[in-house]
């Protein structure tokens, strides 16, 4: 009895008080977020015990396959320096990309914003991947890293439609599709297209991958097309942040 009086106390203090409500979920998330570094590690250990020869095996042949770029790499970048040497030029600047975890979705049935186990700079805004895949944004709120994955409405950064078409990627409320607006009506795009980020926006590099338009209306001005995205966010767990 004293322990249910106890949690409906807790309930009430947390529909009611702000500041308790965001205590508390303060704690839970620091708590989750312990619970699944502890999760993660138990699992590596696990694959490392009982399948190490195996993890061997294919580290050797990933590392056959990647070695010819590796190279290829380490040419281009020569390449590069002596290029920007002779010019005169510097490149502007260099992508960073980093491991994120997600801690818990934000809100109970809404699947399109997570809290991510990560820091993220007040007024800015980082591009959120998974793999080479587009998955959304960062954003800081109150001290916190907040995901706004595809779908999310407030989720937005720019794209090119085929190969010249720009536009803005918007989240359609589902994170299998985003609404791509503010296409130039001159702009031949049809379904079928491929969709890429754009690099107009200082949030995502040029050309990663976005979807494939599904359906093309006129709005206005302007064309409009609804993309089906390629980043599968029914279970996300861990993601790439992006910083430019």
């Amino acid at each position: 009895m004293f322990l249910f009086t106890t949690f409906v106390g807790l309930w009430i203090l947390y529909q009611t008080n702000s500041f308790v409500s965001a205590s508390l979920l303060s704690l839970f998330n620091t708590f989750k977020s312990k619970l699944l570094k502890v999760e993660q590690h138990i699992y590596q250990e696990w694959q490392k015990h009982f399948n190490q020869a195996k993890r061997i095996e294919a580290l050797q042949k990933r590392l056959q396959t990647l070695m010819p770029y590796r190279i290829l790499y380490k040419e281009l970048e020569d390449q590069l320096g002596q290029i920007t040497q002779e010019c005169n030029v510097s490149v502007p600047f260099r992508p960073y990309v980093k491991p994120v975890m997600a801690i818990s979705y934000i809100q109970l049935g809404d699947f399109t914003s997570m809290w991510l186990e990560a820091s993220v700079p007040k007024e800015r805004i980082y591009g959120l991947l998974q793999g080479s895949q587009v998955a959304g944004i960062a954003i800081d709120e109150n001290g916190k890293a907040k995901g706004l994955l595809n779908g999310n409405k407030l989720c937005s950064y720019g794209v090119v439609v085929g190969e010249r078409a720009n536009g803005i990627a918007m989240g359609s409320g589902d994170n299998r599709y985003v609404i791509v607006k503010y296409i130039p009506n001159y702009e031949p795009i049809h379904a079928g297209q491929r969709v890429k980020t754009n690099g107009l926006d200082h949030i995502f590099v040029y050309g990663l991958d976005v979807g494939v338009v599904s359906q093309v209306w006129q709005e206005g001005s302007y064309k409009v097309a609804k993309v089906r995205t390629f980043a599968d966010l029914s279970h996300p767990r861990f993601f790439w942040l992006m910083e430019l």
